[in-house]
């Protein structure tokens, strides 16, 4: 007999907006998704709370948003909000140890072409348009699910129920 494996994937796109979605996986099919959309404080003692609340599970992993410095980056916000990002990265990286998650830090550049509003609605995750950052959220989430532990990729075949 196989025993199930219970995964718990928060995926955050952190900023002076932040998001976070959070994916419950129950024997690789996604049984449940919630996302958020908050100011920069919040997820400060958020992401913790909800790492420590979805004990027990078998897997517990963090995928953050990296930060990459480029030029549409800083037109687009000011100077504190890199400053920000970048401290709300680290600190959420120490939650994420300390609460014993695998913490995964990749670029929007990797992820999104992948986790496309498509992957995001076959999977079944509603609700990411109206909240832009929630939704990157949902697609680094959604990219550690199905790159990092198996769970089928919701636009092939196998992935289709």
């Amino acid at each position: 007999m196989v025993t199930p494996l219970r995964t718990y994937i928060l995926g955050v796109d952190p900023g002076r907006t932040t998001g976070i979605a959070a994916l419950s996986i129950f024997d690789g099919e996604l049984t449940h998704h919630s996302l958020i959309q908050c100011s920069h404080d919040v997820p400060r003692w958020l992401v913790g709370h909800m790492l420590e609340a979805c004990q027990p599970v078998d897997r517990l992993v963090l995928a953050i948003e990296r930060f990459v410095v480029r030029r549409r980056a800083g037109q687009s916000s000011d100077a504190a909000a890199g400053e920000i990002t970048r401290d709300l990265i680290g600190h959420l990286g120490a939650v994420g140890d300390y609460r014993g998650a695998a913490v995964y830090l990749r670029a929007a550049s990797e992820v999104k072409p992948w986790s496309t509003d498509k992957r995001l609605e076959a999977a079944g995750i509603k609700g990411s348009t109206a909240m832009r950052h929630a939704a990157d959220a949902a697609r680094h989430a959604l990219y550690a699910a199905v790159k990092d532990y198996g769970l089928p990729d919701p636009l092939s075949n196998r992935g289709k129920t």
